[in-house]
């Protein structure tokens, strides 16, 4: 039997394993990275009878080289998911260079290092679909912030630019900017977290959305579009918002 093909970075928790559970369950052939092998195989047990294939890989989306050895050995993907990603909440205003460097290596040079494993055989096969996941701090800085909106606001800016020379050649390119969504990175924060999704929930939206023609979508609607709003506001009064409201 044929499955369509699925690579999901950060797939042992949150969005990832949500939408790995979601594909398999419609019939998926998924290709769950993780550093995370425990998780891996746990979700693969959870998953056997179900109606798609699960397959674990244990592996660092900072390792450049393991990431191309598993791309040996899979089927050209239909889908890259590239999502895998940490948040730390900072105090700016103490010495943070090593959660800087941490952010940029796994949030954005993860997602580049997993970009150029797996991308070559969709250029060849000149067909294929990456999504990539930003956040709405990628949009504006917001407190606490510092390390990992910057890397958000990168991976934007990043399909931003790809999908001019992929989508020519068959590729679509999707960006997905979600709120607040209930996970092990979210479960820190000790602050008010408006529109918090279940990561269940978060993973059916960009099932759906993934059907569309939209380049970027975002979800909750009211809160997203907050936040929208905020960023085009003049600086002087979106930060007085944000103020108030932190």
């Amino acid at each position: 039997m044929k499955y369509k093909t699925a690579i999901i970075t950060g797939a042992s928790e949150g969005i990832g394993c949500s939408l790995a559970k979601l594909l398999v369950k419609n019939g998926w052939e998924v290709i769950g990275i993780s550093r995370n092998i425990k998780k891996l195989n746990s979700l693969n047990k959870e998953l056997s009878k179900c109606k798609g294939v699960f397959k674990p890989f244990a592996c660092d989306v900072q390792n450049f080289r393991k990431l191309v050895s598993i791309e040996k050995k899979i089927n050209i993907p239909d889908l890259l998911f590239l999502n895998a990603g940490i948040y730390t909440p900072i105090d700016a205003s103490n010495k943070n260079i090593e959660h800087f460097k941490h952010h940029i290596n796994v949030n954005y040079l993860g997602v580049i290092n997993a970009y150029e494993a797996f991308l070559p055989r969709m250029i060849k096969a000149n067909s294929g679909h990456i999504i990539i996941m930003s956040s709405i701090s990628g949009w504006i800085g917001l407190p606490k912030a510092a390390a990992y909106g910057p890397t958000k606001a990168a991976l934007r800016s990043f399909a931003q630019s790809i999908r001019y020379d992929l989508n020519s050649k068959g590729i679509k390119v999707q960006v997905c900017s979600p709120g607040f969504v209930e996970t092990s990175a979210t479960s820190i924060n000790n602050f008010y977290m408006p529109g918090l999704l279940k990561a269940d929930e978060a993973a059916k939206r960009i099932y759906k959305n993934m059907h569309t023609k939209k380049f970027e979508f975002s979800f909750p609607l009211g809160f997203s579009t907050f936040m929208k709003l905020l960023s085009i506001l003049p600086d002087k009064l979106s930060s007085f918002l944000i103020n108030q409201i932190k």
